[in-house]
């Protein structure tokens, strides 16, 4: 994945991105929790750091990613956006209270069934997103599907919208579009001609639509996703973490034999033994030979199924990994 140049351009954007949004130019854990250090207090930090920790190996990109927006919304919207209620739109298009990120970094955990990355870091991400958003675009009035093929009807046109009238809906977390309210008659009119037009006329209020025009996302949401692709060349060690030593998770051995039957396999469907550089004896070698090669995007079929046991054997989980070398047939 290192050499793949479609790669190394998005890469350099997400790393620009970084630099433009939080200051960083060389991203590191170490530079990014200093940071946070400063912009959200000592405390606000140390539990975010200590949540980072609750995370699976394979799963660490969505902590460190999360705390990347919090760092970048702070800057955006102020200290007091922790003690603030947020609140987020429903689908029957009203405002509910959702909680004070405070006490839900406290809690450590919002809804943990369904919350990735082991801890409310990742909801907190999506919170500050939006909010930081609603300030600078102001709040939506809708919200939007954006795989929707319609051209236009999208979205409900408001209660006292007039035809020209522009407003904001939300397709995703910190992301908004801009509404056109539209005379779908003056439209009418166009294509009919003169009938078409006495007919409209004669109509006591034009007949109103909404058709999407541009879109934009939101810095904070921008360098949560700049900050995962900016960082995807190795192993995410949190601060006090040495490669190599005891503190070090990625530094724990593998079962040799599951590593050996992982190797073999790779091998055997084309990949270059060298460039894998195995059989793997740490987690450290194997995770960073699975980003080499490019997985999980850069491989198809067969090997999805190969990606399952890297990440079960990185995150410990002996089941998933006899299961994936079961079906590889490895």
């Amino acid at each position: 994945m290192a050499s793949d140049p479609d790669f190394e351009r998005t890469r350099r954007f997400a790393l620009a991105q970084v630099k433009r949004v939080l200051g960083i130019a060389e991203p590191t854990t170490d530079r990014l929790f200093a940071k946070a250090r400063t912009v959200l207090g000592q405390d606000r930090a140390t539990q975010c750091l200590e949540l980072a920790r609750l995370a699976r190996l394979s799963d660490r990109w969505i902590p460190v990613s999360a705390i990347a927006a919090l760092v970048a919304g702070t800057q955006s919207l102020g200290p007091e956006w922790w003690s603030s209620q947020h609140e987020a739109l429903t689908p029957t298009r009203t405002w509910e209270s959702l909680g004070i990120p405070e006490a839900l970094l406290a809690a450590g955990h919002g809804d943990p069934a369904t919350e990735g990355g082991g801890s409310c870091l990742a909801l907190l991400g999506l919170w500050i997103a939006d909010d930081a958003a609603d300030n600078e675009w102001g709040r939506p009035v809708d919200r939007v599907d954006m795989n929707d093929p319609r051209i236009g009807g999208r979205v409900a046109v408001p209660a006292g919208a007039n035809a020209g009238d522009r407003f904001t809906a939300a397709f995703a977390p910190g992301a908004r579009v801009w509404v056109d309210v539209v005379d779908l008659d003056a439209d009418a009119e166009g294509a009919t001609g003169a009938a078409g037009a006495a007919a409209s006329r004669a109509m006591a209020r034009p007949r109103l639509g909404t058709r999407l025009a541009e879109r934009k996302f939101h810095d904070v949401a921008q360098v949560r996703s700049a900050w995962s692709i900016a960082t995807a060349t190795g192993p995410i060690r949190l601060p006090g973490e040495m490669a190599g030593r005891s503190s070090d998770p990625f530094a724990a051995h593998l079962d040799h034999d599951a590593s050996r039957r992982l190797f073999q396999w790779a091998v055997a469907n084309g990949e270059n033994a060298r460039e894998l550089a195995g059989p793997w004896r740490t987690k450290d070698a194997l995770w960073s030979a699975r980003l080499r090669i490019g997985l999980p995007y850069g491989r198809p079929g067969a090997w999805l199924t190969f990606d399952d046991a890297v990440v079960a054997a990185v995150d410990g989980n002996d089941e998933i990994l006899m299961d994936a070398l079961a079906t590889l047939g490895a």
